[in-house]
């Protein structure tokens, strides 16, 4: 007679959290923390325009999320691909509006996605931790 007892599952070889550590110190998790550090580092003091979907520099420069990605490109010579998907973090994340009651935040916030949406799509995927 063969048995039917059911068959237990192993558990995972790494955790998702030792899977994200050593991909923080693969070559391209290093390639990506030093690509945050510059862009957030870039886009301080930097505010949104979200009507227009434009992120304004200090400099008065107001540039969408990829001129913006171009930008911090020819400063510091990362992949586009990964300062576009720090920039984006930074919209979501790191920026903060003054002023904003709570309704008004999260008008904001919806507005932000909706933009972030439109970008993803335009742009090809790239591999993302």
């Amino acid at each position: 007679m063969i048995s039917m007892k059911p068959k237990k599952t192993q558990p995972p070889e790494t955790d998702f959290m030792e899977g994200f550590g050593q991909w923080l110190e693969s070559e391209e998790g290093l390639q990506s923390l030093e690509a945050v550090d510059c862009v957030y580092d870039a886009l301080d003091g930097s505010s949104v325009d979200i009507s227009e979907k434009k992120i304004i520099w200090p400099d008065g420069q107001r540039l969408t999320i990829e001129q913006s990605a171009e930008r911090i490109h020819r400063e510091a010579n990362l992949c586009q691909d990964t300062i576009i998907s720090h920039i984006i973090g930074w919209l979501q994340m790191e920026y903060v509006p003054e002023g904003l009651d709570d309704e008004q935040m999260e008008m904001f916030e919806s507005h932000i996605n909706a933009w972030v949406e439109e970008c993803e799509v335009s742009q090809p995927q790239s591999t993302r931790f």
